[in-house]
This record gives C-alpha cells, sequence and structure tokens, in this order.
C-alpha cells in the first residue's frame, strides 16, 4: 500500500508541477500582452495628446470667428437701420409725391376748360405768328427782286 501512496504524490506532484508550467505558460502570455497593450496605449497617448492640441488651436480659432462675425453683424445692424431710415425717406418721398399727382390731376380735371381755351388761344397766336413772319418773308422777297430789277 505504500506504493500507493507514493503513486498517488508522485501524480500529486506531477499535476502541481504541470499545473504550475501551465500557470507560467500563460503569466508569460499575458505579460507579453500587457507589454504590447502598454507600447499601444503610449503610442495613443501621444496621438491622444497631438489631438487633443489642434482640437484646441481649432476651438481657439472658431472663437476668434466668432467674435469676428459677431462684430461684424454688429455693424451690419448700423447699416440696416441706416437703411430702415432710407425706407422711411423714400416711403415720405413716394407719398409726397403721389399726393403731389393727385392735387395736380384733380387742378387739371377743375381747370381743363381753361386749360382747353389755353391751349386754342396758344394754337391761334402761334397761327398768327406763323402768318405774320410769312408776310414779312414775302415782302422781303418782293424788295429783294425789286432791287434786282432795278439794277
Amino acid at each position: 500500500m505504500e506504493w500507493v501512496l507514493s503513486v498517488s504524490a508522485l501524480l500529486v506532484a506531477a499535476s502541481f508541477s504541470a499545473m504550475a508550467v501551465y500557470l507560467i505558460l500563460t503569466l508569460k502570455s499575458v505579460s507579453k500582452t500587457l507589454d504590447t497593450l502598454s507600447r499601444s496605449l503610449d503610442g495613443l497617448k501621444g496621438d491622444v495628446e497631438k489631438v487633443a492640441k489642434e482640437t484646441e488651436e481649432v476651438l481657439r480659432s472658431t472663437n476668434r470667428l466668432i467674435q469676428d462675425i459677431h462684430k461684424k453683424s454688429e455693424s451690419l445692424n448700423g447699416v440696416f437701420q441706416a437703411l430702415g431710415g432710407v425706407e422711411k425717406t423714400i416711403k415720405g418721398f413716394n407719398d409726397s409725391l403721389g399726393n403731389f399727382t393727385v392735387s395736380v390731376q384733380e387742378k387739371l380735371e377743375r381747370n381743363k376748360d381753361a386749360l382747353a381755351q389755353v391751349v386754342q388761344w396758344s394754337s391761334i397766336v402761334l397761327e398768327l405768328k406763323s402768318k405774320w413772319e410769312e408776310v414779312r418773308n414775302r415782302k422781303k422777297r418782293k424788295r429783294a427782286e425789286e432791287k434786282e430789277f432795278q439794277s
């Protein structure tokens, strides 16, 4: 029976040794994986720092751009307010011009008979003037012909 105990002890020792070897191999594999992971994380840390710096620069640029846009929009507000004043002025001018036109039309309508008479008299005066000039021109030609004939 002693031999059974010896064989059992030998089997337990062999199992323990196999388990220790397996545990050592597993721990070595885990150690290699952790080293690789550590190197990868170091590389990622550098990349993350670069990205953080670039992101910070982009945020600064964005803030400057937003401030610039804000300043320009404030200056444009003045322009739009001025344009609003111009719009009111033009509207007032258009209203005044419309009122003036209506007033002139009303006066013309009230005085259209008198205006028609003025136009008729103007036509008669122009016609008389042209006849008078025609008569003067005939007299001048007649005198010129008489002088030619006498010479």
